[in-house]
């Protein structure tokens, strides 16, 4: 196995315990919140939707700095940050600390160190093979969900200020390591050049019949590929986002326990892993659009149901399809971006493309915290997830390629 696919799956492992721990796991923290402090569902949303829309502000600063950095710097940058932020997550007794922890600890750590610095290592390592090469790399995230259970057992056994603590203990001990490995990797392909990757030239790379664009931001913003894609992209994250926040509490208004509820999150994430590996390897072998309109399709119907039913059997199968389409797409984003718009730009385009997206990030959990306190239930939000993700799926139908100039 050549070593550029060691520098996936070292990314893939640090993305997967930084998912585990300060994406699905923060979840489990939704009802000791509650119970504890006493706020409103809306307000607590509020907390990760705000979070989501900061991430989403810094994304072109974060990508011009990943561009001119590089991404192992970014990488240590952004894991002492993360996991400051859970320190500090451990001392919270208000809401706007909370909101302030949230803000620029956790979530900007995350997106400091982890997912874009890593997919611009990749997209910049691999071409011919980079779709199965992104599906590797999202796979870990899909298996961190085997932290979710652990996260909501330590709440319950220490309470969640030492589950915070303990968090912040183990991303250092764990991630730090790994990005060691992928900064080694990735700077043995800057000195070794195209005996490490694939050679792209300047402008434009030509594979058989195909043309591999080099677009700036500038000219990436010309298209209407970019605008309808990021719109896709952001009515998904809506989707999926506003699910994920929910999915805990949601299951315990249903008569689950915190520790089961948590399980079941945990169970969506692994079986997603699957299809993150199954997507990335069809991209590389078919229209990546095609497959993420069907997907989209599935995604939508499934969280229909899923707001309708009750039924504990119904709801687990739902939530089954549901993972494998939210895996699958987690999976091609990057990979279209990068066929669409190439990689000499790869992190500025993707970070102003995720300020566009934030929007949906921010709105989901928000909205169906605000329509629960509406309604005292989630039946209304996620009927309304439903009609968002056949509009995504929509957008998708208009993308088309850009064309090179």
């Amino acid at each position: 196995m050549h070593r550029r696919w060691w520098l996936v799956i070292a990314g893939s492992a640090a993305h997967a315990v930084n998912i585990g721990f300060s994406y699905f796991g923060i979840s489990t923290y939704f009802p000791s919140f509650e119970r504890e402090f006493g706020w409103s569902r809306t307000a607590i949303s509020g907390a990760f939707s705000l979070a989501r829309i900061e991430s989403g502000m810094i994304g072109p600063l974060e990508g011009y700095m990943t561009d001119r950095l590089g991404p192992p710097r970014m990488m240590l940058i952004g894991i002492l940050v993360g996991a400051l932020g859970f320190v500090a997550l451990s001392f919270v007794n208000s809401l706007p600390m909370l909101y302030v922890v949230m803000l620029f600890g956790i979530v900007l750590g995350s997106s400091l160190g982890y997912h874009l610095p890593i997919s611009v290592a990749i997209a910049n390592v691999f071409r011919a093979r980079r779709s199965l090469a992104f599906g590797i790399f999202r796979a870990g995230p899909g298996l961190s969900g085997a932290l979710v259970p652990i996260v909501g057992s330590m709440i319950v056994l220490w309470g969640w200020r030492a589950t915070a603590l303990a968090t912040a203990a183990i991303l250092l001990s764990t991630t730090l390591p790994l990005a060691w490995v992928m900064a080694r990797l990735y700077r043995q392909r800057e000195v070794e050049g195209s005996d490490f990757v694939e050679a792209e030239s300047p402008r434009r790379l030509t594979e058989g019949n195909g043309v591999s664009p080099q677009f700036t931001l500038k000219e990436a913003m010309s298209t209407s590929s970019f605008w309808m894609l990021s719109l896709a992209m952001g009515l998904r994250q809506l989707v999926t986002e506003g699910v994920s926040v929910h999915f805990v509490i949601l299951l315990v208004d249903r008569g689950w326990s915190t520790q089961a509820a948590s399980a079941l999150l945990g169970a969506s994430a692994v079986i997603g892993a699957p299809a993150r590996l199954g997507a990335g390897w069809l991209g590389d072998l078919v229209d990546k659009r095609k497959l993420m309109i069907k997907l989209l399709t599935f995604l939508a119907l499934s969280v229909l149901v899923m707001g309708w039913s009750s039924h504990p059997w119904i709801f687990t199968v739902c939530m089954v399809i549901y993972s494998l389409a939210y895996g699958g797409l987690a999976a091609l984003q990057e990979p279209i971006r990068a066929d669409y718009f190439g990689t000499r730009h790869f992190a500025t385009i993707q970070g102003t493309s995720r300020m566009l997206t934030v929007v949906g990030s921010f709105l989901g959990p928000i909205i169906a915290g605000f329509l629960y306190d509406l309604t005292k239930n989630y039946t209304l939000p996620f009927t309304l997830f439903a009609v968002v993700g056949l509009l995504s799926m929509a957008c998708m139908c208009v993308v088309r390629p850009p064309a090179v100039k």
